[in-house]
């Protein structure tokens, strides 16, 4: 019966294990013992020397989730893959034990929330004071006059010699005071 478990890697080295498994898998031939293979990873942008760039972040790090029919030969094959420190489960059998399905599922739902909560950023709303961190006017703090969430950008009233001008900034440009 085809189940899932979970497996301990090394820190950092996730997704070459991924990558081992499944050329192992292809190697010998065992397609049919393995269904799915999940490193839980969300994507988030980020601001890095200015400029807005795509980063993951590992939601459970040193695991991966592993869809599989186990038998001795399936188990051997994940077991003798370079990195994998062994299966989550009872260490006195010997024995990996498979995750409930409300412990997948509870896995899977936090990972979609949580790549819904990194693509939704937290809702700025008008009147809302943000300092701005990158631009010409880092450092300086505005209030938030208009949020566009669809585009991203903010309309910022930012105090300069004692006026209040509006400028226009992306949101990965301000955070919340």
């Amino acid at each position: 019966m085809v189940k899932w478990y979970v497996i301990h890697t090394l820190s950092g080295s996730e997704n070459r294990v991924k990558q081992t498994i499944l050329e192992q898998i292809a190697k010998n031939n065992m397609a049919s013992f393995f269904e799915d293979i999940i490193v839980p990873t969300i994507e988030l942008t980020a601001l890095k020397r200015g400029k807005t760039v795509k980063v993951e972040k590992k939601l459970i790090p040193s695991y991966v989730l592993i869809k599989m029919k186990m038998t001795d030969e399936s188990w051997h094959l994940v077991k003798n893959v370079p990195k994998i420190t062994g299966f989550l489960g009872d260490k006195a059998k010997n024995a990996p034990r498979p995750l409930s399905e409300k412990e997948v599922q509870d896995i899977l739902s936090k990972l979609k929330a949580e790549t819904q909560n990194a693509n939704a950023p937290s809702l700025y709303e008008a009147g809302q004071q943000v300092m701005i961190i990158d631009g010409p006017f880092d450092t300086f703090t505005g209030v938030i006059e208009e949020a566009n969430l669809e585009k991203q950008r903010l309309r910022i009233a930012v105090s300069i010699f004692g006026k209040a001008t509006i400028i226009e900034l992306s949101f990965s440009q301000v955070k919340k005071l």
